[in-house]
């Protein structure tokens, strides 16, 4: 009998028993993020930068070559001898749809689906795909393949349409696989209006509207679940808090009843601090337990089980040795509070992945040619400078929130200069034979892995 796992309570289940989660995301597999592939730009910038000094038609064996050989059976086996029985699958909208032919199906995402499917079932891993990017953005950051830094995905109905469109075929489609453990209907929504003190109507200063924003996330969560029951009454359906999945506030009560809750947990990006050497080993400890017990407290309060959908750190940033104590505080308190995680992320250009290209392969010297004038904190501070430049002394009113946000959108501003003047030049002094060589880096058998990393992954276990 092919059981499929269900919610029960505050608990997940797979047929009478309770099943638990110790799981990875593969980040940048089906959806491209430019400080874990060491290039600039968003998901759709980086690809027209390929076409644009490529031609399309190479651009596109190129990303398809490079989906193939990021992920293969080979990964598989690997994260199967891991004791891994989770992966979350980001994935970009781009690969089901056509900007200009909404209408029409793209195949080739539901062709790398296919492959997932038969890879899950094969080595018995479940599978969550999570939409990771929406027209418009649902947040203002590269991540969302956000070219602008303005979520428009809450301004236009039509935008939000389509995603609940696009959930109704994926379930359709795959509503029989018994290793599919769900959907993650929406990845970090952030309602930008609910965050600045705007009053009723629409706030010129932003161009965002402000009234009833908290109505907007558990809206369309409700519609993509309608859409999704129509054709699929057997999977899970997992939801996001706002603000990046960790305020679940708006959510209020929640009718589906095989429906979960699935938050983030980025201790050291919340409080920087806490990657000081200096800091206190013990008061690092409370620090990170303090802020886990205040995110897990939505099991309780909504009665129902939760997922710990990322956590993870900057191992480039901090070196290995720093990073590892905090990886083994981060799985002790997954076990002690018995929370599913999926970790972020299992492979990248030597960022925070578990699984890594060769420093001599050709991408990661194109990677470090690109770091000469690129990184990903770089722009960063580039835009906070940029965008203290521009007030110059005006709009002393303007606070910490406001910043924040406008921050996104002077990033935004360097993203094409990024592509014109960084990386398509380089690019051009690839041919297209050499270009069509990159992907090998990331196949499996020519990369490297972090021993210590792996050797967390195969001793954790939540019981004994």
């Amino acid at each position: 009998m092919r059981e499929f796992v269900q919610v029960r309570g505050k608990k997940f289940y797979k047929g009478d028993e309770e099943i638990l989660f110790k799981g990875i995301g593969i980040g940048s597999w089906l959806n491209l993020e430019h400080f874990m592939m060491g290039i600039p730009g968003n998901d759709f910038q980086i690809r027209q930068s390929f076409a644009d000094v490529y031609g399309k038609e190479a651009a596109d064996r190129f990303f398809d070559r490079l989906v193939r050989e990021f992920v293969s059976e080979e990964d598989f086996r690997f994260m199967k001898e891991l004791g891994i029985n989770l992966v979350r699958v980001p994935f970009n909208y781009r690969l089901f749809m056509e900007d200009e032919r909404p209408e029409e199906w793209k195949q080739e995402g539901f062709a790398y689906f296919d492959y997932l499917f038969r890879m899950a079932e094969k080595y018995e891993i479940y599978v969550l795909p999570d939409l990771h990017t929406v027209p418009g953005g649902q947040n203002p950051d590269w991540h969302s393949d956000n070219g602008t830094g303005y979520t428009l995905f809450w301004q236009y109905g039509i935008f939000r349409r389509q995603m609940v469109m696009l959930w109704q075929e994926i379930a359709a489609r795959y509503r029989d696989e018994v290793y599919l453990l769900g959907y993650d209907i929406l990845n970090e929504p952030f309602i930008i209006p609910d965050r600045i003190d705007t009053g009723e109507g629409e706030d010129m200063a932003t161009g965002f509207v402000s009234a009833q924003a908290s109505d907007f996330l558990p809206n369309f969560y409700a519609q993509v679940t309608e859409a999704i029951r129509s054709v699929d009454d057997k999977h899970i359906i997992f939801v996001e808090g706002d603000h990046f999945a960790s305020d679940f506030d708006c959510l209020r009560g929640i009718a589906d009843e095989q429906t979960a809750l699935t938050f983030h947990y980025y201790p050291t990006v919340w409080y920087a601090d806490l990657y000081d050497k200096d800091y206190d080993r013990k008061e690092r400890a409370e620090k990170f337990e303090e802020v886990f017990r205040r995110l897990i407290r939505i099991r309780e309060e909504f009665a129902r089980p939760i997922l710990c959908g990322e956590a993870g750190y900057e191992i480039a940033t901090n070196g290995m040795e720093d990073t590892l104590p905090l990886i083994e505080l981060t799985f002790r308190l997954f076990r002690k509070y018995a929370v599913s995680f999926t970790l972020w992320s299992y492979k990248d250009a030597c960022f925070m992945g578990l699984v890594y290209p060769q420093q001599d392969s050709e991408w990661m010297q194109l990677a470090e040619k690109i770091r000469v004038r690129w990184d990903h904190h770089r722009a960063e501070r580039q835009a906070m400078k940029g965008l203290e430049a521009l007030l110059d002394g005006e709009y002393m009113e303007a606070g910490k929130e406001d910043r924040y946000i406008l921050a996104f959108r002077q990033r935004a501003l360097l993203y094409p200069l990024e592509q014109k003047y960084i990386l398509k030049p380089l690019l051009a002094a690839y041919s297209e034979n050499e270009m069509m060589k990159l992907p090998e880096a990331f196949r499996f058998e020519n990369c490297g892995y972090h021993e210590e990393f792996a050797r967390i992954y195969r001793e954790f276990s939540f019981y004994g």
